[in-house]
């Protein structure tokens, strides 16, 4: 998986691919930043058919047994503070995710690199956070 050191590569290539039109959906790279592990990818648009969107996603931690309505509550208050530049989800395996995705159309370089850092670096943080709060026993 590619380390932090090697984020500001993927970034000059997925800016490369950009520039050059060869950036396409279907793109992935897996991505880690200390316990936080993920991919980043390229995929169509839901709202526009022609536009592509590029998503870093990372796996914090698995939903603990039991009644996970504790850990659903923090995870709402926590994309409260994240201000709409990432999300916390849960979907059907049962792991806790971080998300975030910008438009490729009109994407610089600057938000290319704070898309990737930015939230790679917040994944870091909150799994140590929540694996603290419900349990190391849940750590990926």
């Amino acid at each position: 998986m590619t380390e932090v050191t090697s984020l500001m590569a993927l970034v000059e290539r997925i800016i490369e691919h950009i520039e050059d039109g060869t950036l396409a959906a279907g793109f992935e790279e897996k991505i880690q930043r200390g316990s936080a592990s993920g991919f980043t990818c390229v995929v169509r648009d839901r709202d526009d058919a022609g536009g592509l969107v590029l998503v870093v996603r990372l796996a914090l931690m698995r939903v603990p047994e039991g009644d996970p309505e504790p850990l659903f509550r923090r995870l709402l208050a926590l994309n409260h503070e994240l201000t709409g530049r990432a999300a916390f989800s849960v979907p059907g395996d049962g792991n806790v995710y971080l998300t975030s995705g910008r438009p490729i159309e009109d994407l610089d370089p600057g938000e290319i690199i704070d898309l990737l850092l930015w939230t790679s670096e917040q994944a870091d943080h909150f799994d140590d956070v929540l694996l603290e709060e419900f349990g190391h026993e849940n750590r990926l």
